[in-house]
């Protein structure tokens, strides 16, 4: 009885062989692709730690950069605020030391004005608004005293220059029939003579303390005149000519 049961036991074994070696194969296949799998993410995992590496010392460089940069930063607010301090003090110094100038400069530009409100009134308007806009400026603060008194000294160097010249110019004058925009020959500020665009002539001269505008009607004095309008007109200065007297005091 042996035989025949070991020969069914061998069947047996050899009729299932082929299933079970393909099972194994499968089993085999399915195991390389898990292995596959798992190094496959093993490398993504491993790839992200390194980005996750990087980008952990690139924000530490950029943290570093920026507390560098705010510490710079800080210092350069710190040098600002120094040095603006330095020219409060600077500017408040300055003001403190100039304030003692401010009475110096009232007193001279009250000297200017006077002298110029008294002078041959050639265009004296804009000579006496040159003082009070300095004066103006200086009480809202638009000038500082020193620069004040410097600008006013310009004035007054002016005020000399016009004792010094001669010129033809073109002013407004007071005549008996109301204000007029004539031509006028400045001799220094000893006095003006006048032309009206209708030809007619006059002087302009000292009466005591007071300045008066005589008209000029004699032949001889209207001729000098027009004689000496025409001359200047031409740019001609050097020369003799006769002319009707500024001194208006004296009756001529």
């Amino acid at each position: 009885m042996r035989t025949p049961i070991f020969s069914l036991v061998v069947v047996l074994i050899c009729s299932a062989s082929p299933s079970l070696a393909r099972e194994a194969d499968g089993l085999a296949k399915a195991l390389v692709t898990l292995r596959s799998d798992v190094e496959r993410l093993n490398d993504k995992v491993e790839e992200a730690r390194r980005s996750g590496r990087d980008q952990r010392r690139a924000l530490a460089t950029q943290q570093t950069e920026l507390d560098a940069e705010r510490t710079r930063a800080k210092l350069r607010v710190a040098q600002i605020e120094e040095t603006l301090n330095a020219k409060k003090h600077s500017v408040l110094a300055a003001k403190a030391a100039q304030s003692t100038l401010v009475p110096v400069f009232e007193a001279a530009a009250a000297g200017v004005r006077a002298r110029i409100a008294a002078s041959l009134p050639f265009k004296q308007a804009g000579r006496l608004k040159a003082v009070d806009d300095l004066s103006r400026k200086l009480t809202e603060g638009l000038l500082t005293p020193q620069l004040a008194l410097s600008r006013l000294w310009a004035v007054a160097e002016d005020e000399l220059r016009l004792t010094r010249d001669t010129g033809l110019f073109r002013d407004t004058i007071t005549l008996p029939d109301g204000e007029m925009l004539v031509d006028v020959i400045r001799m220094g500020m000893v006095g003006m003579y006048y032309r009206t665009g209708d030809g007619r002539v006059g002087v302009i001269g000292r009466t005591g303390d007071t300045w008066q505008t005589r008209p000029v009607t004699d032949e001889a004095g209207v001729r000098q005149l027009t004689e000496l309008f025409d001359a200047f007109k031409k740019q001609i200065r050097v020369g003799h000519f006769d002319l009707p007297t500024m001194l208006l005091g004296d009756g001529a």
